[in-house]
């Protein structure tokens, strides 16, 4: 019973246990996730920049408090969590420099070709049709613009009871296939070890011209 609560919290955090306790606890346990996505984003001052699945806001906080790119913005499934960013980044979303909006990755609230860097850090397991959600990444992408996703092994996390409520859990090679029949190419992959989490990784890929 709890093992399921605490999955649905992971997928969604919501109420008062998802401000107080899932967005703080993603925030300390994607830690090195977080980290090893920023650093293969590589950021420069002309990106735009989206999160999939934000949660607490720790990826995009780090991102704006160095100046990272021109202009971030997060999608998120959760109410709660939009308005925990909306307070949370209520400075820069007046200044300009950040969008926060309630939306799924599915139909994401943009137009064509309006970033150029994508990233989402522990939100695979809980896509719904994820050829769809990668072909729409893909659309808001500029040409050239990458995707970055981050996740963790398919052993480590199947040795973790909770995950039989509600994820699916993916092979590596599985999501380089998904990436590349989405029209990504230039596929790479880096891994990490945390050690709570175990093995991760951060697969990324590119838009390439029609």
């Amino acid at each position: 019973m709890f093992q399921r609560f605490i999955s649905r919290q992971l997928a969604r955090p919501s109420g008062l246990f998802g401000r107080l306790f899932t967005a703080r606890w993603l925030e300390k346990a994607n830690t090195e996730m977080n980290a090893l996505t920023l650093e293969r984003l590589a950021l420069n001052a002309n990106d735009r920049l989206i999160e999939i699945g934000f949660g607490s806001g720790y990826l995009l906080e780090r991102v704006l408090d160095g100046r990272s790119c021109a202009f971030a913005a997060g999608v998120e499934l959760s109410g709660d969590m939009v308005k925990l960013g909306c307070r949370r980044f209520r400075e820069s979303i007046d200044a300009g420099r950040v969008e926060i909006r309630l939306g799924d990755i599915e139909n994401l609230p943009y137009k064509d070709a309006e970033f150029t860097k994508l990233c989402s850090v522990n939100t695979l397991y809980f896509w719904r049709a994820p050829s769809a959600a990668l072909v729409e990444c893909r659309r808001i992408l500029k040409t050239g613009g990458m995707i970055a996703l981050c996740f963790n092994s398919k052993a480590d996390l199947a040795a973790w009871p909770g995950h039989v409520h509600g994820f699916r859990l993916y092979e590596l090679s599985e999501v380089e296939a998904m990436l590349t029949d989405a029209g990504f190419c230039q596929i790479e992959v880096a891994s990490g070890n945390d050690p709570e989490q175990g093995l991760f990784y951060c697969v990324t890929g590119v838009v390439g011209g029609d």
